[in-house]
């Protein structure tokens, strides 16, 4: 609970640093263009591509399930 919490805080936290003009003046932070936007969700992804990529390579090469999702 605590670390969904300071998840949740920090990510509150960061957004108000980037929409509210006084905060973003004194951080000198600037909005993203579409294409800067693009890359940051690009590499945001690819580690869940990379994991469940190495994931379907473990099963083939093994026969089996080596890493489930927890209930």
């Amino acid at each position: 609970m605590y670390l969904i919490g300071a998840v949740i805080l920090g990510i509150l936290m960061q957004s108000i640093v980037i929409v509210v003009p006084v905060f973003a003046k004194a951080f000198n932070v600037v909005s993203l263009n579409k294409e800067q936007w693009l890359i940051v969700t690009m590499i945001s992804i690819s580690p869940i591509v990379i994991m469940e990529g190495q994931k379907k390579i473990n099963e083939i090469k093994h026969g089996k399930v080596i890493y489930r999702a927890i209930n």
